[in-house]
């Protein structure tokens, strides 16, 4: 046993020093040198005798280089505090600042090596997610970034694909990729920072758009968009059950599905359609024959396709929403999707005030006003700020059926 061990043996056969020792090395690492002090005043009074005791005198507090100054009165000399704490402890003492750098330079390596392979990860690896993933588990991030990539090779697809089987395809699981899944948040950011756009991960709609510009679909048969009165074309000819519910001036839940496979949509009758937010509204609506389309809200990916359609074939958007702040940036994103053929629809102020609104906005909901940004919603956005009162679409239903039938 050379000294600096006999010395660790010595000092840990008086547990009163233990604390006292961790106090140091706590210290040392903060420092990154032999310096500071540690007070006693918490200390038990056994844990004060014994470092007395070392000293030959009542101390208060303990400074590091004193200690080692005192080391070297006793038979010890010539052992040195910081390996006589590594001695101590069975571990070498590295100060914070040299491990923090030792960490960010295996970060470093672990995402450039990774960023070598995959050259898309150099943009999303600062992102909280996979910095939390690599703080969790850096060999399941890792695992998930070679998974997001070998599905990245594959886009875009030549046609669509559903992204089960996708999955299936690439990783053998058809929920590899599913967006609550890390490989497939890998993939979301990945794609989001490698395909042309403006794409926006927290909203439902943009990332439906995001997967389908790829080729792949996330749903195709609970994703769908709410009409009436509209006819459709696919490759084929008419579309039958578009056809059919015209006939019958039937609502129509059309999916996705079959959504994507229209080359052509346009009204059965005039050339305006009629869209609205809320499905009590539609089916008011429905009795008077016009062409339309129900948002039920937020306009998912189906709507949305449909939509698209029916602008291309030259019919009007005539849009009604909702008299609240959701209902407005709505509108909002209506009339910037659809430029020239988007109509607003009954959003004058004085159709605000014929709603009624009575229910009392918080300075949060009237807060997202500020993003509001067409001209034509100004006058009742800058009303809806000073009422901050809501009013709904169904309160001035006799307006929107007047509007029809004239």
């Amino acid at each position: 046993m050379n000294r600096a061990e006999e010395a660790a043996a010595f000092f840990r056969s008086e547990p009163g020093f233990r604390r006292l020792f961790v106090e140091m090395k706590r210290k040392y690492e903060s420092l990154g040198r032999v310096g500071g002090v540690v007070s006693l005043a918490s200390f038990s009074e056994n844990e004060r005798e014994t470092i007395a005791a070392f000293f030959g005198r009542d101390v208060f507090r303990v400074s590091l280089p004193a200690f080692e100054r005192q080391l070297e009165r006793t038979r010890f000399a010539g052992v040195g505090l910081i390996e006589l704490l590594e001695h101590y402890f069975g571990e070498p003492l590295v100060p914070k600042k040299e491990r923090r750098q030792a960490v960010e330079k295996e970060r470093e390596r672990f995402f450039g090596h990774l960023a070598h392979e995959h050259p898309w990860l150099e943009g999303i690896c600062s992102q909280r997610f996979i910095q939390a993933a690599y703080e969790a588990n850096r060999e399941e991030l890792a695992a998930a970034i070679r998974l997001a990539g070998a599905a990245l090779r594959r886009l875009p697809l030549g046609s669509y694909e559903r992204l089960p089987l996708f999955a299936q395809h690439i990783a053998g699981d058809p929920h590899a990729f599913d967006l609550s899944t890390l490989p497939g948040k890998v993939l979301l950011s990945a794609l989001q920072a490698t395909v042309p756009g403006e794409w926006d991960v927290t909203s439902v709609e943009s990332v439906n758009e995001l997967l389908q510009s790829v080729g792949l679909l996330r749903e195709d048969i609970l994703n769908f968009a709410t009409c009436a009165n509209l006819l459709a074309e696919t490759k084929k000819g008419p579309h039958p059950v578009f056809t059919a519910a015209v006939e019958a001036n039937s609502a129509l839940n059309a999916p996705l599905r079959d959504v994507l496979s229209l080359i052509r949509a346009y009204p059965a009758n005039g050339g305006i359609v009629y869209v609205v937010e809320n499905a009590g509204v539609f089916s008011t609506l429905l009795d008077t024959h016009a062409p339309l389309v129900c948002t039920n809200g937020q306009m998912n990916l189906a709507t949305m396709r449909l939509l698209d359609l029916l602008a291309s074939s030259g019919a009007k958007l005539h849009y009604s929403g909702d008299f609240d702040p959701e209902g407005l940036k709505m509108a909002d994103r209506f009339l910037e999707r659809y430029g020239s053929v988007a109509v607003l629809w009954r959003y004058s102020v004085d159709d605000y005030f014929a709603a009624n609104p009575s229910v009392h906005l918080p300075p949060e909901r009237l807060a997202k006003l500020t993003s509001v940004a067409s001209t034509p919603l100004q006058p009742v956005k800058e009303a809806m700020a000073k009422t901050e009162k809501a009013g709904y679409q169904e309160a001035i239903i006799g307006r929107l059926l007047g509007d029809i039938k004239s």
